[in-house]
């Protein structure tokens, strides 16, 4: 192919004196190459060859829909389903096609609109981790940053939390606010299983996330799937985590941890942000009169739950056994555990049975009394579960089985010669 440059060239040598057969001999082209590109006054125009129909060209838009509508959705899913359509290529034509068409939707999705919320209308949390090999003396277990950020004053609050189930989450966001001392309008969140039952455009939130939503008058937001921009403020503020020495440390117990946490926040909200051109403490002033009051009564983050009584007198509860009274064995129970101190409440109806401390996985927590009744003997526990005059009568006997006297019943005598004469009258 002449390009415009080798053309010139070209033109160039010529005016030089040089042959045809010289240029073509410097160059590497064909004589008549030569000649043809010397006979014209522009270089050659030359124009993209005509693309060749694909078979898979009728399926475009159908590959382009279901991309859209399911994001999630294979190449190899919709080779299955286009194939007895009528779709007569091969496996990877489509899957070239796919990779196509996703690398155009992720650049749209990644495209956005930086925008500014006014003061309380909205914050961000989130989280980050698990991460382990933080603690000396468990270097195994999982430890969670729990994050939320005020949109306009950019001022955050970090926790360190052991768990993620929708309890914790509720007390770890009860705590943050409690901090704040009042409650945005909105809250901005990702699609967390605990609270998340159906993402958007289809939102579903687990009903005990909508109550606490509901007590608190905040209106829940989770973004959209793959839309990590909708809460950059927390997903930005993460990675000045990630950069800092705090993960790269070893501590004592989870306290150090927290405050560590606590240094850094103090440092970031006095800090002057780049965007703003204002620290967040000195916008936080600002925004706190617009904050929405704490409600007078508090949330019970405590979801409960239902279990029935094991023949042992316990209830299954998160691997582990919780022994209750033994006259409730058989009954359902409503089980409530705090995340804040892992104290498990057992209630029959709105009587609270049993008390006790959460422990690990297979372990059993037996409580004495629950069971003292049972280790009595069996023939003791039926005399005992008399009338009260019964059993008042019967304590002041010795604990020992008495043997009873068999009742006398009185017997006619009769001389033995009036039974011979009343069987002698029957055999007549």
């Amino acid at each position: 192919m002449i390009t415009q440059e080798l053309w010139m060239d070209l033109k160039l040598l010529s005016r030089q004196g040089m042959s045809i057969r010289a240029i073509a001999r410097l160059t590497g082209l064909s004589r008549n190459t030569v000649r043809r590109a010397l006979a014209v006054k522009t270089p050659p125009d030359y124009k993209p060859r005509p693309a060749k129909p694909h078979k898979i060209a009728p399926y475009l838009d159908y590959l382009h829909t279901q991309l859209e509508q399911r994001p999630w959705v294979s190449a190899a899913q919709i080779y299955r389903e286009i194939s007895p359509q009528g779709y007569g290529g091969c496996y990877e034509l489509v899957k070239v096609h796919c990779r196509s068409l996703r690398q155009q939707q992720q650049g749209a999705r990644r495209a956005c609109v930086r925008f500014e919320t006014a003061p309380a209308q909205e914050a961000q949390f989130d989280w980050k981790g698990p991460l382990s090999g933080l603690l000396t003396a468990a270097p195994k277990r999982k430890l969670y940053f729990f994050r939320l950020v005020l949109g306009y004053s950019r001022y955050r609050i970090t926790r360190l939390v052991t768990l993620q189930t929708l309890p914790a989450v509720l007390a770890d966001l009860m705590d943050v606010l409690a901090t704040l001392g009042g409650l945005p309008q909105r809250l901005v969140f990702d699609n967390f299983a605990a609270a998340v039952i159906k993402p958007r455009p289809h939102l579903r939130l687990h009903p005990f996330f909508a109550d606490f939503c509901d007590h608190y008058g905040i209106e829940p937001a989770p973004a959209l799937p793959y839309s990590p921009q909708r809460k950059g403020k927390t997903e930005r503020s993460f990675r000045d985590l990630a950069e800092s020495d705090l993960l790269h440390q070893v501590y004592a117990d989870p306290d150090e941890i927290q405050r560590a946490l606590d240094r850094a926040d103090e440092q970031y909200n006095r800090r002057v942000h780049t965007t703003t051109g204002e620290t967040p403490l000195a916008r936080l002033e600002r925004e706190r009169p617009f904050l929405l009051p704490l409600p007078a009564l508090p949330f019970d983050p405590r979801l409960p739950e239902t279990r029935r009584v094991l023949s042992d007198c316990t209830i299954s509860y998160h691997a582990a056994y919780y022994s209750v009274p033994h006259q409730l064995v058989g009954k359902r129970l409503t089980v409530k555990t705090d995340p804040r101190n892992g104290r498990i409440e057992i209630f029959d109806g709105a009587d609270r049975v049993a008390t006790h401390q959460q422990a690990s996985a297979g372990q059993r927590v037996i409580v004495e009394e629950h069971i003292a009744e049972l280790r009595r003997p069996r023939w003791d526990r039926l005399r005992r579960a008399g009338s009260p005059a019964t059993r008042a009568a019967s304590s002041a006997q010795s604990a020992a089985p008495q043997l009873v006297a068999w009742p006398q019943v009185p017997v006619a005598s009769r001389p033995i010669v009036d039974y011979v004469n009343l069987i002698e009258e029957v055999a007549q």
